[in-house]
């Protein structure tokens, strides 16, 4: 009786360990691929530039960013920022939060006061885009692309 105890016993370790070697070895194949951002036209030093990866179905205009960095603007001109993602469809939108209150400032008719930017250099005229606006494609080899604050 006890034989068989030891023997359930051994059974489950070997089927435990089996299972987590296959949800290694299925996390570890995962495609992951990178996204790299050039930001231009940084015009003035200080505050933080604040960047967010939305996915599709996300209300893009309201939801928390899928993905986020943050980065402190020394100085002016180009900074650069890199995502490791899953290939797929993305958008960006970034801003550079000069007074450092973590939102985006706003005119009263809500264009933004402050410096911001959208994949595929999508410049609104009188209302906040909607994802497929901004939507990019990432592949499996990655992307570089480049967004040019609005000021």
């Amino acid at each position: 009786m006890r034989r068989l105890g030891v023997f359930r016993q051994k059974y489950i370790c070997m089927f435990l360990i089996n299972l987590l070697i296959l949800l290694c070895v299925g996390a570890a194949t995962a495609p992951v691929t990178r996204l790299h951002i050039e930001i231009q036209n940084i015009q003035k030093s200080g505050g933080t530039l604040r960047v967010g990866i939305y996915k599709p179905g996300e209300k893009f205009k309201t939801a928390t960013p899928f993905m986020n960095r943050q980065i402190r603007i020394e100085k002016p001109g180009v900074q650069r920022v890199e995502f490791e993602l899953a290939p797929g469809t993305y958008a960006v939108a970034l801003y550079h939060d000069l007074n450092d209150n973590n939102k985006i400032d706003k005119h009263f008719f809500g264009y933004p006061k402050e410096p911001f930017g959208l994949s595929n250099n999508f410049r609104p005229l009188f209302s906040a885009p909607e994802f497929h606006d901004c939507a990019i494609e990432l592949p499996v080899h990655g992307k570089s692309i480049s967004i040019a604050l609005i000021d």
